[in-house]
């Protein structure tokens, strides 16, 4: 089945399909599970991780049922429910279960970010059911499956990555986008925020616990590009809004060093032979991974960064180039910017806008990806080598 996607459509086949009342649950709660297709069906509970090289562990396999128990059988993670019933596609249904130990690193699951692009039932924050933009809806809701195959861009957006995470042993502290809006100390027990490779609205009371805790020494990761771009209001299960933080004097690049610039490249990326990409050798290439949108710090405001690494021009080549971007802030904290929302999706070749990425470039980033784990989990974050200046 295919993953759902930006402006994606799907065949009209009959399925099954459903939400949860909520996109994230604690111990001792329940979620209500809603469904269409069939009133007879099979939900089968997946935690999603890393299992001796398997992705995901199963849990549980219910008959039918209205309510999800969160308990000792399902731990703070991520997790996928299967949907299966006779004569209909299966679907999955998303949620996260959370806690607040302390930990290594609290990774934030982009969920209004999937619900934006989400296009089920012909509408999404981007387009109308004709395809058109000028048809889009100004609201949309939690209550309703997501398109595609029923995930949301977890099992592409995120996934990859937190199989890393879990191999390489951080212990992690799981949130959505729902619990850092809510609650302003969701970060005061964390060494760093972790996201993935499209974590595109964010609101305002989620920028400034963000903004918060890399001043008060916390460590920000962002694997992905055109990251905390855009504004979006929260009111109840509904979400709407879409304007860029530029916009209100705040762009992204105050935060991360580098913003997003451009839509719909496909370039290579080359290594400055600086940390992260050090263990890949020198000026090292990996294929096509700058795009479908990429950052940069050209024509910005905000500290001054070191490139890690730069998107391939030609020598014709005029205006702006993509980058991946890495400062010390004066808290101590270090922030790292991929700048490319290829990054996650491409360690297990699942990007779904057309670039596809070989076995190499998939090798090369795991390599990239596990190096920056570690020293997430070790703390010994390297000297930022300045290339721009600070720009005021």
């Amino acid at each position: 089945m295919r993953f759902s996607a930006d402006f994606s459509r799907r065949k009209d086949v009959p399925r099954i399909e459903g939400f949860v009342n909520s996109t994230s649950g604690t111990c001792g709660e329940r979620l209500t599970l809603t469904t269409s297709g069939s009133k007879r069906f099979v939900a089968t509970v997946y935690r999603m991780g890393y299992y001796n090289n398997a992705g995901a562990r199963l849990v549980m396999e219910l008959n039918s049922p209205k309510q999800i128990a969160i308990n000792a059988q399902t731990p703070p993670g991520q997790y996928l429910i299967k949907l299966s019933s006779h004569m209909r596609a299966a679907t999955f249904v998303p949620f996260l279960v959370y806690g607040n130990a302390a930990s290594d690193v609290t990774f934030m699951s982009s969920v209004l970010t999937w619900q934006s692009y989400n296009q089920w039932g012909g509408y999404s924050l981007y387009k109308g059911p004709d395809g058109k933009r000028e048809t889009h809806a100004h609201t949309v809701t939690f209550d309703r499956p997501y398109d595609g195959d029923g995930s949301g861009q977890f099992r592409y957006m995120e996934q990859p990555l937190l199989t890393l995470m879990e191999k390489v042993g951080l212990d992690i502290n799981y949130v959505t986008d729902f619990e850092v809006a809510r609650n302003s100390a969701v970060f005061h027990k964390t060494k760093a925020i972790v996201v993935g490779g499209h974590s595109e609205y964010w609101t305002v009371s989620m920028r400034d616990s963000i903004d918060a805790a890399v001043a008060a020494g916390v460590n920000l990761v962002a694997f992905g590009g055109n990251t905390g771009y855009a504004i979006t209001e929260i009111s109840g299960r509904q979400i709407s809004g879409r304007t860029p933080y530029r916009d209100v004097q705040r762009p992204e690049s105050l935060l991360l060093g580098s913003q997003y610039f451009a839509l719909g490249i496909k370039k290579d990326l080359i290594s400055n032979n600086l940390w992260p990409f050090l263990s890949l050798g020198k000026d090292a290439v990996i294929k096509n991974l700058y795009g479908y949108e990429a950052d940069t710090a050209m024509g910005t405001i905000g500290p001054g960064v070191q490139i890690s690494a730069r998107a391939a021009i030609s020598p014709t080549e005029k205006g702006f180039v993509a980058m991946s971007t890495y400062y010390n802030a004066p808290s101590g904290a270090s922030v790292l910017n991929m700048g490319t929302n290829a990054w996650v999706c491409a360690i297990k070749n699942r990007c779904p806008w057309g670039h596809t990425f070989d076995s190499v470039a998939q090798k090369q980033l795991t390599t990239v990806t596990t190096e920056v784990l570690k020293t997430v989990k070790s703390s010994k974050w390297p000297v930022a080598q300045i290339d721009i200046p600070a720009r005021p």
